[in-house]
C-alpha cells in the first residue's frame, strides 16, 4: 500500500506544480513508465482544465478537477504495470 500511496502523492505533486507554474498558459508534463512515454498531461491555466493524452490507446480524457486527473493517471499507469 505504501508504494501505491507514494505513487499517487508523486502524481499529485507534479499536477500541483503545473497549476502553480508561471511560465505560460499551457503546462505540459510527460508520464513515463519503463522508459516509454505513456501519457502527456496538459493543464490550461486560463480555463483551469486538464487534458490527458493516452499514447497507447490514442485517447484524450478531459477533466476539470485535479483529483480526478491524478486518479486517471494512476489508473492508466497501473494498467500498464499490471500488464508486465
Amino acid at each position: 500500500m505504501s508504494e501505491e500511496k507514494s505513487q499517487l502523492q508523486g502524481i499529485l505533486k507534479r499536477l500541483f506544480a503545473m497549476e502553480k507554474a508561471k511560465d505560460g498558459r499551457f503546462q505540459k508534463r510527460r508520464f513515463d513508465l519503463y522508459g516509454l512515454e505513456l501519457l502527456q498531461v496538459t493543464y490550461d491555466q486560463e480555463n483551469q482544465d486538464w487534458d490527458i493524452l493516452d499514447h497507447r490507446l490514442k485517447k484524450h480524457y478531459h477533466f476539470d478537477n485535479v483529483d480526478l486527473v491524478a486518479i486517471e493517471i494512476y489508473d492508466l499507469l497501473r494498467d500498464v504495470q499490471l500488464t508486465f
